[in-house]
């Protein structure tokens, strides 16, 4: 709809890198070590167009072209949004022999976008309406290590992995 084609979304985030501080320099096996965290919001405008009014078809009837409803509009569609929340610590030691990052994140997302079809006798097929949330959530771990390094040779290992779990949170009756 008209009125709903813009879409204000915002995100902060901060860190700390406590091996800069004054209390860590003693402290000589620690490389770096910081400490983040963040929130932002972002919408997905990528819901088709024109799903705020009646669509129609142009179809051949009888050798005359002919307006067929389509989709039906609904006035109160908009963005769906998601929610993001991400925190963690990146991490290295022993000259950089190892290191990694370790991250947690979840995301809620709402007003997602569903097409509801309607009886061939309404006439139109269906509309689009904004219903449902549903939530993600997980914890990334990336790891890397040099066991051998020489001036002639370095062997690296690295280690990703991820654990995530989705999760439809609401859907409302049929219609």
């Amino acid at each position: 709809y008209p009125d709903h084609r813009w879409g204000t979304f915002w995100s902060m985030g901060a860190a700390w890198i406590i091996s800069k501080e004054k209390f860590m320099e003693d402290i000589t096996w620690i490389d770096m070590l910081k400490i983040k965290a963040s929130y932002g919001e972002q919408g997905n405008d990528n819901i088709g167009e024109f799903r705020y009014t009646n669509t129609y078809a142009i179809k051949n009837s009888n050798g005359n072209p002919a307006a067929v409803p389509n989709t039906m509009g609904n006035e109160n569609i908009t963005w769906e949004k998601n929610g993001n929340f991400n925190a963690g610590v990146e991490f290295s030691v022993l000259n950089g022999r190892i290191g990694g990052n370790i991250e947690g994140f979840y995301r809620k997302t709402s007003d997602m976008l569903m097409f509801f079809p309607l009886p061939p006798s309404f006439g139109y097929n269906g509309y689009y309406d904004n219903i449902g949330n549903m939530t993600n959530a997980g914890l990334e771990v990336e790891l890397n290590g040099t066991p051998i390094k020489t001036r002639d040779f370095t062997w690296t290992v690295n280690l990703n992995m991820t654990w995530y779990k989705n999760r439809i949170s609401y859907l409302p009756d049929e219609r």
